[in-house]
């Protein structure tokens, strides 16, 4: 694959270090026979040592090159769908399975790929990705945080997070200008079970539509003014606090007050 070129529409950034993608597949704690999907398989690294776990391996690659090039090296150790992740029918590929699923995603979907993750969060035992270092932030931080946003909720709603480690720069190629971090997820025991869940993260969204203003203003584009105000009159959550100050607890309770006036 030396004479693979890059394409920097996809985004593509190659990992150089074995021992790396080894300590990544050693965190899924992959058994043989177990349903692995890598995203983003790209010169075939990582799925170097996916292989050797002797899983059922499903590799999702959008590049036509690369795709002919890891049959070529693979053969029938993987699987291999040659389209986007993003536009593939999940469901039909998840259905009644349980999935580990292994990747170092291409930057310009890291968003997109986990706000669909949690679309199908019971699907997945574990998640190990490796991503822009301050996406992992963003996922990881706490109310009151520059960091703390909708993606910290609803990855946090879905998921138990945990850090694994940093990847410096010069271990890819090309060297991309950020860092990359592995972090691990595992669906949440204890996900809260919520009456109209469409209705919870609307509010969400709206408490972060602009973050500088106060819940008060921001819901407004979800209440109308009496609401409103009967909102203010019922609820323990003060309305001039900010979208980013209220922790999971915080905003269920302001949804299940929002749900009542809704009802009435």
């Amino acid at each position: 694959m030396k004479s693979f070129r890059p394409k920097k529409k996809l985004g593509q950034h190659f990992l150089q270090d074995k021992n790396i993608a080894s300590k990544i597949v050693d965190l899924a704690e992959l058994t043989e026979n177990e349903e692995v999907w890598e995203i983003g398989p790209g010169k075939g690294i990582l799925t170097e040592s996916l292989v050797l776990q002797k899983g059922r391996l499903t590799c999702f690659e959008i590049d036509n090159d690369l795709s002919s090039k890891l049959i070529g090296k693979f053969g029938t150790s993987i699987d291999l769908i040659n389209q986007d992740i993003l536009k593939i029918d999940w469901a039909k590929y998840l259905r009644d399975k349980q999935v580990k699923l292994v990747a170092n995603l291409p930057y310009q979907i890291t968003s997109p790929f986990l706000f669909k993750v949690t679309e199908f969060s019971g699907s997945f035992s574990r998640i190990v990705i490796m991503i822009q270092k301050e996406v992992a932030d963003r996922i990881t931080a706490q109310p009151g945080t520059k960091d703390y946003g909708k993606l910290t909720l609803k990855m946090q709603f879905n998921f138990r997070i945990k850090y694994g480690f940093t990847v410096k720069p010069h271990l890819f190629y090309p060297v991309p200008k950020v860092d990359s971090a592995v972090v691990i997820l595992t669906p949440r025991p204890d996900k809260p079970h919520l009456e109209d869940e469409a209705l919870f993260w609307k509010v969400v969204g709206f408490a972060f539509q602009n973050r500088r203003k106060m819940l008060r203003r921001n819901l407004r584009m979800l209440l109308c003014k009496e609401k409103l105000q009967e909102l203010g009159s019922i609820s323990r959550i003060e309305l001039t606090r900010r979208g980013e100050t209220l922790t999971e607890k915080d905003f269920i309770e302001l949804y299940e007050d929002i749900l009542s006036l809704r009802n009435n």
